[in-house]
């Protein structure tokens, strides 16, 4: 398992990488057209978790996304935790 003090330093480095690269800031849509409140980088974020971990279900990426989401989102995302069908969908 991993620390939050992980998850926290991976974020920052993950951040600093997609700024430095200039990765543009994507909008999706959700299944219903409505625009998808989450940003892109954190879905990333929470793969990036998910293959530290080699979690491989839904469920369990879910799971590790609501135990680390304030490590995960830090101040830019004051959103609830995202629900397992949302990150299917994505």
């Amino acid at each position: 398992m991993m620390s939050r003090e992980w998850v926290q330093d991976t974020r920052a480095y993950f951040l600093d990488f997609l700024h430095t690269t200039r990765f543009p800031e994507l909008t999706r849509h959700g299944g219903r057209g409505l625009m998808c409140a989450y940003p892109e980088w954190l879905i990333m974020l929470i793969g990036v978790l998910a293959v530290k971990c080699k979690e491989k279900t839904y469920v369990g990426i879910h799971r590790l996304s609501t135990r680390y989401w304030e490590e995960l989102c830090g101040h830019e995302v004051q959103l609830p935790p995202i629900s397992e069908s949302q990150l299917r969908e994505r």
